[in-house]
């Protein structure tokens, strides 16, 4: 990635709670030196490795992992060699830990937490915040984790806090050397009434970490713990700064939908609107999905967000959801203000959500010409929205589809106009669109095999299909025959079966025969599995067994004959595949003594 002109590589590293509570004291800026045992700095290059490491041997081996991201100088990181630890994804880039003081000057930005993974239960961690709260723990280390929990972990750890599993020394007040951990775990206990004191003591209306759980416990099952939750948390509010204030939000969006949780959200959300920009930022680009939403919502009706600040959230903003949001807005303010050149740039570099809107909104000011030149978007939405524009216009988009294929196109382009030509398309058009079925692209083939079928033509052309070299060819023939397997003549179905044609062609032609009746079914069954099919005989072996313990038991009536015969040497070449007693049912079934 870019950051202003300066090349930037992100990568990532798994960090257990000690590693993580020496990144805070940084500031967040640096990687603390190595311990002479370890030669080696290792940060990962992709964040389902790092992922892995911290569930998998962080969370078992220190009772909690998380993941951190970072970006550094590009430029600067390709002095170091990337190494490959087991599979083509299991990358890493090696840092001498002699050069990890110059490693962090070329950091760029801070370090982030971007997942945390806890053992089930949060059992472990409640523990340990019990044992920092009585000077048996690190404060400063648990304090680190509670700084970058999320909306879960707070609520997990309220819960795991009056579990039977934690104990830490009777009662424990007078042993506490925390006050802060103190509260947190006073207030989080089995009694009212002592989480009832807890909450009114100073340390919740100025501690900020303690905001979350301040939060949580205004949806108390108790109406006095609940009273003085709130009593505490309007001065809470006024105190906290942005990142508790984020923190506390998450928590209350994620008791949106408790019985007692919408007050706080609503509180909350009030919070954020009047927060400051940066801490609203913060929000908005949150790793908790839920939080970034509300807080778009936030931002957007809070009417702080500049223009080219909207715009730019309508067009990069990862999650779909905000972007169509901020896309909304800036509908809705150009159709009020008739500035159509808002909505041409949505709909040049908008996703497809973001360019339904420009374009719906482009016909509502009068501009039903602009759908045209986007009747072969590959999305589906905006191709129909296009041509609902274009009808507007008094135009059929059939006929201008139609138009299109007549030239050339590269193949993303053609395999839309295929498509949108078998959306709108008449039984008439299928005589344009059969020579696609010999494109050159195996997915132009594909969608030529679906607008086809969509227009109700030959099934006869569509069955060659099945024989294409290419798989997505074949399971679009398949997809549009599976209803009709009568279809293809049952002789080239079994031609399509032998053992010399590829894969994808046999397993077409094994689904179709299937199909076809119920004796047919178990013919090709047992004719793999006779054969010791190696590609199709495992899929062949369940479909048979399948069979036998349902669908067997509405055969009501026996096979012909001829059926019989062709079956009962089959059933003996494959009784040392599926045993002796499934072979007794068959021939039970099949009427042979």
């Amino acid at each position: 990635m870019r950051s202003g002109r300066q090349s930037t590589l992100t990568l990532w590293r798994p960090v257990g709670p000690a590693e993580l509570a020496l990144v805070r004291a940084s500031g967040w800026r640096a990687w603390p030196p190595r311990l002479p045992d370890q030669p080696i700095f290792y940060p990962v290059l992709n964040e389902a490795y790092a992922v892995k490491i911290a569930r998998g041997w962080n969370v078992p081996a220190l009772g909690a992992g998380f993941v951190t991201r970072f970006t550094v100088d590009a430029e600067f990181a390709r002095r170091y060699p990337v190494r490959q630890a087991g599979g083509r994804t299991i990358t890493e880039l090696w840092v001498p830990a002699e050069e990890l003081e110059e490693f962090n000057a070329h950091l760029v930005g801070p370090i982030e937490v971007v997942r945390e993974f806890h053992a089930p239960g949060y059992g472990p961690f409640a523990v340990r915040v019990a044992e920092a709260a009585a000077g048996r723990e690190s404060a400063y280390d648990v304090m680190t984790m509670l700084s970058v929990a999320g909306a879960d972990t707070w609520i997990g750890l309220d819960r795991a806090f009056r579990t039977d599993a934690l104990t830490y020394g009777g009662d424990g007040v007078t042993t506490l050397k925390d006050e802060r951990l103190l509260a947190l775990v006073a207030a989080c206990s089995r009694d009212g009434r002592r989480r009832e004191a807890a909450l009114a003591s100073a340390v919740f209306r100025t501690e900020g970490f303690l905001l979350p759980a301040l939060v949580l416990r205004t949806a108390d099952w108790v109406p006095q713990v609940r009273e003085q939750a709130w009593r505490s948390l309007a001065a809470a509010l006024r105190a906290a700064d942005g990142p508790a204030l984020v923190a506390a939000a998450g928590v209350a969006v994620a008791m949106g939908s408790w019985a007692r949780g919408d007050r706080a959200l609503e509180t909350l959300m009030a919070a954020l609107r009047s927060a400051p920009v940066e801490t609203l930022a913060a929000a908005r680009a949150h790793r908790d999905l839920g939080l970034r939403r509300a807080a778009y919502g936030a931002w957007l009706e809070s009417g702080r967000g500049r223009h080219q600040e909207v715009m730019d959230a309508a067009l990069s903003e990862p999650d779909p959801v905000c972007r169509v949001r901020c896309a909304e807005r800036l509908v809705t303010e150009a159709v009020r203000d008739e500035r159509p050149d808002v909505l041409e740039r949505l709909l040049e570099e908008g996703s497809a959500k973001v360019r339904v809107e420009a374009l719906t909104a482009l016909v509502k000011i009068g501009r039903p010409q602009a759908g045209a030149a986007h009747l072969a978007d590959r999305s589906a939405m905006m191709r129909a929205t296009a041509q609902w524009a274009v009808r507007r216009t008094g135009r059929e988009p059939a006929a201008l589809y139609r138009q299109a294929l007549t030239a050339d196109s590269e193949p993303g382009r053609t395999r839309a106009l295929v498509t949108g030509l078998g959306e709108c398309g008449t039984l008439h058009d299928v005589e344009v669109l059969l020579p696609f079925l010999g494109h050159p692209s195996p997915r132009v083939r594909a969608e030529a095999v679906r607008a086809v079928r969509r227009l109700g033509g030959s099934r006869t052309r569509i069955a060659g299909m099945l024989a294409d070299p290419a798989p997505v060819v074949v399971r679009a023939a398949y997809a549009a025959l599976h209803t009709e397997p009568d279809a293809v003549p049952a002789a080239q179905l079994w031609e399509w079966l032998s053992a010399d044609a590829p894969r994808h062609v046999r397993l077409g032609a094994y689904e179709l025969l299937r199909a076809l009746d119920t004796w047919t079914r178990v013919h090709v069954d047992l004719h793999l599995l006779a054969a010791r099919d190696v590609g199709l005989g495992d899929r062949a072996h369940a479909d048979l067994l399948a069979w036998l313990r349902g669908d067997a038991a509405t055969a009501y009536r026996m096979p012909p004959e001829e059926v019989r015969l062709r079956l009962e040497p089959l059933i003996a070449a494959a009784e040392p595949v599926v045993g002796g007693e499934q072979a007794r049912r068959l021939r039970w079934h099949l009427g042979i003594g």
